[in-house]
């Protein structure tokens, strides 16, 4: 495994630690499922979704569900999960507004939301990001609807930007 990705890991991993176990898990964009499955590992239920010729991929895990479809269209019923986990997916999205309505659609009352990305405008540079962010303009997009829990960097992991990692929860009202 390449050192962003057990760095990733470990970052998550911890964070998870923090919320408890037994927890509903949507991973959304998760691709071969190294995230989910150890998140199940930890005694968790998660479900993978991602586009169809790479949801394939994760029904070679060990305890996963996996599911095709869209982030930006999630095909589940409202207040279905504790933990929406989008790891290196907003960066590649048309339209992350949708994703970020939609997982606050299918979070239950207080569940969180885990976005790892590129930090920075220089995400855009590479791996056909079509956006970027930082922590203070998440902070900004989902002021009214989550509140940030924690933020962590990976700086020294050879990557071509640093990452941030931020743990939101979801406020039980949005705020107006």
């Amino acid at each position: 495994m390449r050192p962003f990705n057990v760095a990733r890991l470990q970052t998550i991993s911890e964070m998870f630690t923090k919320l408890g176990n037994g927890l509903r898990v949507l991973d959304v964009g998760g691709g071969d499922g190294v995230l989910g499955e150890h998140l199940w590992k930890k005694g968790n239920t998660v479900t993978s979704v991602d586009l169809p010729t790479v949801a394939a991929r994760v029904h070679t895990c060990q305890g996963l569900l996996a599911a095709a479809g869209d982030a930006e269209l999630l095909p589940f019923v409202s207040d279905t999960f504790d933990v929406v986990l989008a790891s290196e997916i907003v960066e590649h999205l048309w339209d992350p507004q949708s994703f970020f309505d939609d997982a606050y659609r299918v979070l239950n009352t207080y569940g969180h939301l885990i976005i790892s990305t590129p930090e920075g405008i220089d995400g855009l540079r590479y791996d056909s990001h079509k956006n970027y962010f930082t922590v203070e303009r998440l902070a900004h997009i989902l002021d009214n609807r989550f509140s940030v829990v924690e933020v962590k960097r990976l700086t020294a992991v050879r990557t071509q930007t640093p990452t941030i990692i931020v743990l939101f929860r979801k406020l039980a009202e949005p705020q107006n």
